[in-house]
């Protein structure tokens, strides 16, 4: 016996049988073994390569009913471990089987050459020629599946018999192992319901939902105050710690007034030149001398150099800044900014309202859709995974902008209802945007990406 490395034979008396009762006894004995199989697949497999101790062939196929449709498909063949759906051989022998259910009744057995009922190519090359069609019945003696011997002889009388006792009991040992239902088969619509699966499919279709999209979202100010480097410098000290609390006129902020301090000196001298010489010229209007022509040069002079002096000690008093209202100092760390060298409007941190929040949500392009102010909008941060914060959508940036992460996102911006979240908590937001049928939602990304594929 030749097992399948997959199946396991199950434990078998082999006893020695008498030459005058060789046919019966192995005809028995085979049966027996047939109701020993623990699963459907072994014993297809056992039929299609041992049945050849009853009765000789060439080569064997096992055929059962389709779950869909009608025609019978090969789930086994001797001396092949597995089916290839796709060799030109195994639908020869599909298509003959077909061909023999609409010539004649496919539940009584018939012998047939194998190229009457069908021409193909791989039947022409097929050395076994004479084929006998053995049905396996159900419970309402109908063919659930059935057995194709293929053979170069014709099969004779006590062979058939003998292949018909072998069909009943292989046909009971499937239909025990498969709890009395052989063949699942797909149920096939009448008229009356294909026209309601129809209706019932349509109504899905166009079932109305509302388009939503999920998004990162962050809990930000909405309206901060940019505290920004005055000059070009290196800061000195914050004067405030990060996320602590403000007053107005509080000092946050101290940048190096080295540089500063001496531009101050130096219009401080320039300016002192320019009033002694405006003095003297005015002086000296009153000799005989022509000095008073520089006059008008020297008090434009002296002018510049007061506006020279003016703007010093403005910056010098801007090295040192003041919170302009109460609220939250935001920044990262000390250690990142200290001693560092900024530029003219480099921000530097942020004076915030604690209570004046909005949510900003990073909507990514292929996740476009039509938004309006006051559509829902509902937010989970990761620090309140179990519960959402509701808010109504503000605004839709016109222009998309590449994020931290490398995605192209539109901004969007919401404002809480009720709740007042952390600022610079992170989660996740769901998007709410019009209505639409079920199966514009669900084909819309495949649809865009395929017009994106092709450039449509």
């Amino acid at each position: 016996m030749q097992n399948h490395p997959e199946f396991q034979a199950p434990p078998q008396i082999h006893r020695a049988i008498p030459p005058d009762q060789g046919s019966l006894a192995a005809l028995l004995q085979f049966e027996g073994e047939l109701r020993r199989w623990p699963t459907v697949p072994e014993l297809v497999y056992h039929i299609a390569n041992e049945t050849r101790r009853i009765i000789a062939y060439d080569q064997m196929f096992v055929l059962r009913h389709a779950r869909i449709g009608e025609g019978f498909q090969v789930i086994a063949a001797s001396s092949l471990a597995t089916i290839d759906r796709n060799a030109p051989l195994i639908q020869a022998v599909e298509k003959t089987i077909a061909a023999l259910a609409a010539d004649a009744t496919i539940d009584q057995p018939r012998a047939f050459a194998s190229n009457i009922l069908h021409q193909d190519a791989a039947l022409a090359d097929y050395p076994f020629g004479a084929w006998y069609w053995q049905p396996l019945h159900d419970a309402n003696g109908a063919a659930f599946a059935g057995l194709i011997v293929a053979r170069a002889t014709p099969m004779r009388e006590g062979e058939a018999i003998r292949l018909d006792r072998l069909g009943e009991t292989a046909g009971h040992a499937w239909r025990a192992l498969a709890g009395g239902v052989p063949v699942r088969r797909v149920r096939k619509f009448g008229p009356r319901e294909r026209k309601g699966l129809v209706v019932l499919l349509t109504g899905i279709a166009l079932f109305p939902v509302q388009m939503t999209a999920l998004a990162p979202v962050e809990v930000v100010s909405a309206r901060p105050f940019v505290v920004a480097a005055p000059f070009s410098g290196v800061i000195k000290s914050i004067d405030v710690a990060p996320n602590a609390a403000v007053k107005a006129g509080q000092p946050v902020l101290t940048l190096d007034d080295t540089k500063v301090r001496n531009e101050l000196e130096q219009a401080a001298e320039k300016l002192q030149v320019a009033r002694a010489r405006v003095e003297r010229s005015t002086s000296a209007a009153f000799e005989p001398d022509d000095e008073t022509r520089d006059i008008t040069i020297m008090r434009a002079e002296y002018d510049v150099a007061e506006a020279d002096y003016a703007y010093a000690r403005d910056m010098l008093s801007r090295s040192h800044i003041v919170a302009p209202r109460a609220g939250v100092a935001l920044y990262s760390d000390r250690r990142d900014w200290e001693g560092r060298a900024v530029n003219v409007g480099d921000p530097i941190l942020q004076i915030v309202n604690p209570e004046d929040i909005e949510l900003r949500i990073d909507l990514p392009t292929k996740e476009q859709m039509e938004l309006a102010p006051g559509n829902q909008v509902k937010a989970w941060l990761d620090a309140q995974p179990l519960w959402s914060i509701d808010a109504r959508l503000e605004n839709v940036s016109y222009q998309s902008r590449q994020t931290a992460s490398g995605v192209l996102a539109f901004t969007v911006t919401a404002k809480p209802i009720g709740a007042k979240p952390r600022i610079g908590s992170r989660g996740t937001a769901k998007v709410y945007g019009r209505w639409a049928p079920l199966s514009y939602v669900l084909l819309r990304r495949p649809i865009s990406s395929l017009r994106q594929y092709l450039g449509l």
